[in-house]
């Protein structure tokens, strides 16, 4: 079993400088992501109300359709960090074709999506000007499907082995590459015209292109000599890991989708505050999940040293790290919150609907942490069926219940949708919680069965 894939080896002791090493590059990466759309958001809300709420509609169907593949990758990256762990570097080379073919597949699938977008909307009971426009966004953003997978994949081998900071880079700049094309390709540019909410999503297509050509390149010499064909017992691991995790996310995306949809049946304003208020609060919830994705990192390399007794200091540490940060951001949440939303530059309506909706943030901040750091934990252990469950539970039996019946019934509209949101937050970090206290990796330390620890036959 060969050790030169082993990027960073595991410390005897796991303290806080672990989990900050790799999360800050992570937490760079998640905000500069967000940072794109935020862009997108700040220059389509000029267009207007009606423009600016199709971002959410559109983001929100593109998120769930995307997000499978996403969590197809992330157990990607927690197969690379078990394997890692086990300083089993033929498996890991191999991984990073798998991760490409896998890349290529689920983009060129997503990219197809583009001929459904002219009636994607029209069921979603949106206003008809709403619906154009987010259709104009979706068909436009699915065409790079291929380069955001693509990107995924190699930041998620690349994470996987200890190596955040590449990644990083890659995402600064196509955050920048996006951030210089908004304005043009929305607005344009003197005689040249804008494509309106369109502009916005080729903007973030060729942001990502820049990204997946920066990791490509630095990775062509580890990508030209490594395996092409994946092994059936690699894939399987992928597939075992992944799965649970492509379907929670797609279905967490899903309930945020059916969550815009009950916004959008109270009104174009109550879904703009919705849209401002969640893109104000991805700089606390964005560096939380970074954080929560570090934890992953670590506990899988720990699963694959067999030293899994050690991720309790993953998750202390990371309970620390994120609750501390995300707490200040409650507290910024309710002090100044006018300045925040002004940024967007709302009508009156939306603006004094996205002021109540902040506080309702500020107050879940901490379970919103412990969710991100219990539920990292868990995947990186291997834990990732679990995870799927507790998830859709809480989400569509919990959330969007519970949301409904105070936005619509009980009458309070987008701040009632909030407070069922709350609700879930707060189950969800329970259920994970107890999930952490039993350790269901700890019996496993020895067979490799719940982490994979065993060789795979790489």
């Amino acid at each position: 079993m060969s050790r030169s894939s082993t990027a960073h080896s595991l410390p005897a002791s796991i303290g806080m400088a672990q989990v900050v090493h790799l999360a800050w590059p992570i937490v760079v990466s998640m905000l500069s992501y967000t940072a794109m759309s935020v862009a997108d958001t700040l220059f389509v809300s000029q267009l207007g109300t009606a423009q600016l709420a199709s971002i959410g509609l559109a983001l929100s169907m593109h998120f769930t359709l995307h997000s499978f593949g996403d969590g197809i990758l992330t157990g990607l990256k927690v197969a690379v960090a078990q394997r890692t762990g086990a300083d089993d570097g033929p498996a890991v080379d191999r991984l990073l074709w798998l991760g490409l073919w896998l890349a290529l597949g689920m983009g060129l699938i997503e990219a197809s999506l583009a001929l459904t977008a002219d009636v994607a909307f029209t069921i979603q009971g949106a206003s008809p000007e709403a619906a154009a426009h987010a259709s104009s966004y979706f068909g436009v953003r699915v065409l790079g499907g291929p380069l955001a997978f693509g990107t995924y994949a190699l930041s998620s081998w690349l994470q996987g082995r200890g190596e955040t900071r590449l990644p990083m880079i890659a995402t600064l700049a196509a955050n920048a590459t996006n951030i210089a094309l908004d304005p043009l390709l929305i607005h344009g540019l003197g005689p040249v015209p804008g494509m309106g909410v369109a502009g916005a999503a080729a903007a973030t297509v060729v942001a990502y292109g820049v990204s997946f050509a920066i990791l490509a390149t630095r990775l062509r010499r580890r990508i030209a000599r490594s395996p092409k064909r994946p092994t059936r017992a690699l894939l399987g691991l992928v597939t075992r890991l992944g799965l649970p995790l492509g379907l929670r996310a797609s279905l967490h995306v899903g309930s945020f989708a059916v969550f815009a949809a009950i916004l959008s049946q109270v009104g174009d304003d109550h879904l703009a505050a919705h849209v401002l208020t969640v893109r104000i609060i991805s700089v606390s919830f964005l560096p939380g999940m970074g954080i929560g994705e570090a934890c992953s990192i670590l506990a899988g390399q720990l699963i694959g040293a067999r030293r899994g007794a050690e991720i309790a200091d993953v998750r202390r540490h990371g309970l620390r790290l994120a609750a501390g940060l995300m707490a200040v951001c409650g507290v910024v949440f309710i002090v100044i919150p006018e300045p925040l939303v002004s940024v967007f530059d709302p009508s009156p309506t939306v603006f004094a609907l996205a002021l109540d909706l902040l506080v309702v943030a500020a107050a879940f901040q901490v379970f919103d942490a412990a969710c991100n750091v219990f539920q990292g934990v868990l995947n990186g252990a291997g834990d990732t069926r679990f995870v799927m469950l507790a998830g859709v539970t809480t989400q569509w039996l919990i959330m969007l219940p519970v949301g409904w019946a105070l936005a619509m019934p009980a009458g309070l509209g987008s701040l009632g949708a909030w407070l069922g949101l709350t609700v879930e937050i707060v189950c969800f970090a329970a259920i994970t919680w107890w999930r952490v206290r039993r350790r269901p990796w700890a019996r496993d330390d020895e067979t490799g069965r719940v982490g994979c620890a065993a060789p795979v036959g790489a």
